[in-house]
């Protein structure tokens, strides 16, 4: 019998580990990018499709969700139309339009 109640502890402990992880991750998750306002990247920019070998110049910023707007305002050339890029944690080239859209290329 004592047996079957510490089994049903070890049970109850397990459970309790993994929904306190998966709280945990999902409170990571929540927190958004993987970059601190406090940290500053390095964004490519392009005026137009990126594809076409449209690149203007690198700049650095400290959000990329500006990267478009920062590419604009740094590079005349751009008229308004620059999209910034830069990879992200997984290699993947993300970059952001003149509505703030994020764009993966």
């Amino acid at each position: 019998m004592d047996m079957d109640r510490l089994a049903m502890k070890k049970r109850a402990a397990v459970k309790a580990a993994i929904l306190a992880a998966a709280i945990l991750l999902a409170a990571i998750a929540a927190t958004g990018p993987a970059y601190s306002q406090d940290e500053s990247i390095t964004v490519s920019c392009y005026k137009g499709n990126t594809d076409e070998g449209n690149y203007i110049g690198n700049i650095t910023v400290n959000d990329p969700r500006n990267a478009n707007n920062d590419c604009n305002l740094e590079y005349d050339d751009c008229q308004g139309q620059c999209l910034g890029c830069f990879l992200d944690a997984d290699f993947n080239n993300v970059c952001y339009d003149n509505s703030g859209k994020k764009i993966l290329k």
